[in-house]
């Protein structure tokens, strides 16, 4: 090859270089983030570290010091950095994140959960870096208020700050994603459902979810009594952990139904054992944007869950599953029910919710939306 073709070749390259230049800024961004338990913020940050770091971005992760989410972190392959930032009081939080943004030459930081973005806007109001807080809930605005930009995981949860007097164009709605080759089966549905005491005809409905109030979990043991009146073998998996566990177990055992629930806990092989199940019941009061959603929808299992916050969002109502009023025991049952007794219906249901959920929940949008903001809130 002459020197000229050479030349031209390294020009060409060079061109070639500037363009990727441009589309992507190589940005390192200090992930905070100060976890109670393994739910789905936290496999979310999991998830984006992953794509942020092949798409060439440093992503160093902080998380408090005793959080019970690192041990599942770890092995979800995670490098996480333990620090004591938790907790609204701690004020030398402040100071620990502010030396590992500067450890890690971090160009801004972006926050998870409200602790880590209540001290995070303090860091930023100080001098500090510039910082991004990742609403995954409906909570507080005060917490972050300091911060340049949010991210709100539905339009319910931007609409929520806004009306706690937050601008809206301090705000980016970025919905949670999945896509298929990260929550794929590893088990064949009928030796899961050998394992729960269920047969290939057996109906079951499987909740995911940590234990609380807010969950839905009592209106969804409420709504038991109700379909095992009309399908009496109807099996019930609750899958997540959490205080309310000892009281839902009462209700059963009073009801004289606790033998056709199965408490499993948190497991890692979530996909296999949903992928198992004929419906997918999370009747939440004020679902932000649930993970869970995404998650049946990939595996085309049909919903059910409350026409509230940012489920209408995740959930086509009679479309890829059915919603119902918050607090409803009996709208429970009688969704349920229509799924379980019209199993063509809910199978179209569950088809068009993976099909919705591939189209409109994917990491392509994400990424190029969450550098977008990253190049905004640096060039303020």
């Amino acid at each position: 090859m002459s020197v000229s073709s050479v030349n031209q070749s390294v020009r060409r390259w060079s061109a070639a270089a500037a363009i990727a230049a441009k589309v992507v800024n190589c940005r390192r961004v200090l992930q905070v983030i100060t976890p109670s338990h393994m739910s789905g913020a936290e496999m979310q940050l999991v998830r984006l570290t992953r794509r942020m770091k092949a798409r060439g971005h440093e992503m160093p992760v902080l998380v408090k010091y005793d959080s019970p989410a690192i041990t599942e972190m770890l092995h979800q392959g995670l490098e996480v950095e333990r620090a004591r930032i938790g907790g609204k009081i701690n004020v030398l939080a402040v100071h620990r994140i502010a030396k590992a943004a500067k450890r890690h030459r971090a160009d801004l930081v972006q926050s998870t959960l409200s602790t880590a973005s209540w001290w995070c806007g303090w860091l930023e109001a100080l001098g500090g870096p510039k910082t991004v807080g990742h609403v995954q809930g409906f909570t507080s605005a005060a917490w972050h208020r300091r911060q340049s930009h949010l991210l709100a995981v539905s339009g319910a949860v931007r609409d929520d700050l806004v009306a706690q007097g937050i601008p809206a164009e301090r705000i980016t709605v970025l919905y949670n994603v999945l896509e298929p080759e990260e929550f794929r089966p590893q088990r064949d549905a009928a030796e899961v459902r050998a394992e729960f005491g269920a047969g290939a005809r057996t109906p079951v409905v499987g909740t995911f979810g940590h234990l609380s109030v807010k969950k839905g979990y009592r209106e969804l043991f409420a709504a038991m009594p109700q379909v095992l009146a009309a399908i009496p073998e109807t099996q019930f998996w609750i899958f997540g952990q959490g205080d309310l566990k000892a009281e839902l177990e009462q209700t059963a055992r009073a009801g004289g139904f606790l033998g056709q629930v199965r408490f499993a806990g948190f497991r890692r092989d979530a996909a296999s054992v949903m992928n198992a199940v004929d419906v997918m019941a999370l009747p939440s009061h004020r679902e932000p944007c649930a993970l869970a959603y995404l998650e049946a929808a990939l595996l085309a299992r049909p919903i059910v869950a409350c026409r509230a916050g940012g489920a209408p969002e995740s959930v086509a109502d009679g479309e890829t599953g059915i919603l119902v009023p918050v607090g409803n025991g009996a709208a429970v049952a009688e969704a349920i029910l229509t799924l379980l007794e019209n199993r063509d219906a809910a199978r179209r249901m569950g088809e068009a919710g993976h099909q919705r959920a591939r189209e409109l929940f994917g990491w392509s949008r994400f990424i190029s939306t969450l550098e977008g903001v990253y190049e905004r809130v640096l060039a303020d």
